[in-house]
């Protein structure tokens, strides 16, 4: 194993996060794929950002995660006319998001976000799929499926009765 990926593993089982300067804690807001992510700082305001290549096959993200974002290229990136303005440094996890959330260093606008889906919102989902199964009709308009002809058909060789009770 590599010096990368001890780092990043040691990295994760910190509990407690410190930033440096020019880092912020941002939210995922949209994988746009290709490494890139839409993220929302502490304003309200939503930019992208790079997910290095050394947290591949190691950690994943999905919308809604807290990420610790170096923001030092920002303004560099405006000015040039370049989209991405932003470089992931680390993922926080649950419980490093729980002891952050108790600091000061926690922005304000993401107090509201709720950290996974609540028993509430699973069952108001599975109601509304439900409900929407039962009020579309089976055939929705659309012609009936023709058979699949790219599969061959057992071989089934016809039965005679008529040979094997005469004999």
């Amino acid at each position: 194993m590599g010096g990368g990926r001890k780092n990043l593993k040691r990295a994760v089982e910190e509990e407690s996060v410190t930033l440096q300067q020019g880092q912020s804690i941002m939210q995922v807001v949209d994988l746009r794929g290709s490494n890139l992510i839409e993220v929302m700082d502490a304003n309200g305001q939503n930019s992208l950002a790079i997910f290095p290549a050394k947290f591949q096959k190691s950690m994943w993200i999905k919308r809604g995660n807290f990420v610790v974002v170096d923001e030092s290229g920002r303004e560099e990136a405006a000015e040039f006319g370049r989209k991405v303005g932003c470089v992931v440094t680390r993922v926080l996890f649950h419980e490093q998001v729980r002891v952050l959330q108790k600091s000061p260093e926690w922005p304000e606008i993401f107090n509201s976000a709720k950290l996974g889906n609540s028993k509430d919102e699973v069952q108001q989902a599975q109601t509304s799929q439900t409900e929407e199964y039962e009020n579309s009709s089976d055939d929705d308009g659309l012609p009936p499926l023709e058979a699949n002809t790219n599969r061959l058909r057992p071989y089934s060789s016809p039965s005679n009765t008529d040979s094997d009770s005469d004999s």
